[in-house]
């Protein structure tokens, strides 16, 4: 089982995620390629682009989660999905993909803020959150 208290999501989702683009470019413009390239992608929006469809559909499986508990999980095509995610804003200027994935973070903030404290108690809900904004954070580490 995941543990995971509303105060550690909205930890990682604010000081992790929330300060990431600017520690990003805070990197020498070498740290910065060689980071890419050991994420496995070109540029910063395509990680970011990424992350904004995990979370796209992470937020939408909460809330479904919190609508039907014993909701099944999903099973994905991992390198499907996040193909089809960089392939979606392939052509997106990076400052446009840094909006929408500030937009979509600061949606993360306002759900774990109004998820009653019973969806903690959800083990599908508790550990799709994990997964989205701390076990993500974690993969994505700068």
């Amino acid at each position: 089982m995941t543990e995971l208290t509303r105060e550690q999501a909205l930890d990682a989702i604010e000081n992790g995620w929330g300060t990431y683009v600017r520690r990003f470019n805070e990197m020498t413009p070498t740290g910065q390629r060689e980071f890419l390239h050991k994420q496995g992608y070109n540029r910063l929006a395509d990680l970011l682009a990424h992350v904004l469809a995990w979370w796209t559909d992470g937020q939408e499986r909460v809330q479904a989660y919190l609508k039907n508990p014993d909701l099944p999980q999903q099973d994905y095509d991992v390198e499907a999905f996040n193909a089809k995610a960089v392939a979606k804003h392939k052509d997106t200027p990076e400052a446009e993909v840094i909006r929408l994935f500030e937009e979509k973070r600061a949606a993360w903030v306002k759900l774990v803020k109004s998820l009653p404290d019973s969806a903690f108690q959800n083990d599908k809900l508790r550990a799709r959150l994990h997964i989205e904004v701390v076990g993500h954070l974690d993969e994505h580490l700068l």
